[in-house]
């Protein structure tokens, strides 16, 4: 999935329906496949806008004009050489495979992360939610899926945290962040911590470099451990090739919402 369309899909979510915004992103995403060939006047008329409206919603969706996002617009599958995005590992292997190998790979994967599981990672970041006022957690596409049901259940018990699909507004957050914030980085690769996974040529990501907040990953990259800005981190195997973290993102929230409640409730007894 590129820039472009998960940018289009947080103005669907987030915006009103009968907002202009809205209505740009719902017609860009009708005729996605013909940005590519559209001028800003062509894009205006679609819209029933005028081109300056155009422009005015390619910036405030974090693009410099009209022709950058439409440079951003260019569908390719596979687009950055990723073989382990979900049509070209899950849904390929499943139609090469079938269902029976796709569900021993999260039988395995599950089974591994049973017997290496740490529960000391999980009561440490437990603690931290207990602990901390300002808690976050991000991650992209279906990691982000990740973060948004911890926020649900965290909130289920009384803990209220951010989270944003927008990459921008998670950027904006980190970098603000200040020593009383804890940010949960769901990444199942690692790459969220240190490169724009979206954008062409997948260029360093510097914005972890600034922020003062504390950085705990949940992730299978063990190399996670030595940057410099994360503290601590979950880490979780893969034994197969099968992406299988958005089943595995599950089990770990149930335990880390699980440990939070008990630590909770240890400090009301008190």
């Amino acid at each position: 999935m590129g820039q472009l369309i998960l940018r289009l899909l947080v103005v669907l979510n987030n915006e009103k329906l009968d907002s202009t915004n809205y209505h740009i992103a719902m017609t860009l995403l009708n005729h996605y496949h013909n940005i590519t060939t559209l001028s800003i006047t062509e894009v205006a008329k679609l819209c029933n806008v005028s081109k300056s409206t155009v422009s005015k919603f390619a910036r405030s969706i974090g693009f410099d004009d009209y022709f950058d996002l439409k440079d951003a617009a260019v569908f390719i599958e596979n687009r950055f050489q990723n073989d382990l995005n979900y049509v070209s590992n899950i849904l390929s292997s499943i139609e090469r495979l079938g269902t029976e190998s796709y569900f021993d790979a999260i039988i395995k994967d599950i089974e591994a992360y049973k017997k290496q599981i740490d529960l000391d990672a999980i009561n440490r970041l437990a603690s931290d939610l207990l602990n901390y006022e300002n808690v976050a957690a991000f991650g992209l596409l279906f990691s982000e899926s990740a973060a948004i049901d911890l926020q649900y259940k965290l909130a289920y018990n009384g803990k209220f945290i951010v989270t944003f699909q927008s990459d921008i507004k998670q950027e904006e957050y980190i970098e603000q962040a200040n020593e009383d914030t804890l940010i949960i980085i769901f990444s199942n690769s690692g790459n969220f911590l240190a490169k724009q996974q979206l954008r062409a040529g997948t260029p360093k990501k510097n914005v972890f470099k600034h922020t003062k907040a504390k950085i705990v990953a949940v992730t299978s990259n063990t190399e996670v451990r030595d940057y410099p800005f994360v503290s601590d981190g979950i880490y979780f195997p893969h034994q197969t090739d099968i992406q299988t973290h958005a089943v595995l993102y599950q089990i770990i929230m149930d335990m880390l919402v699980s440990r939070f409640r008990y630590y909770r409730k240890l400090g009301q007894v008190e």
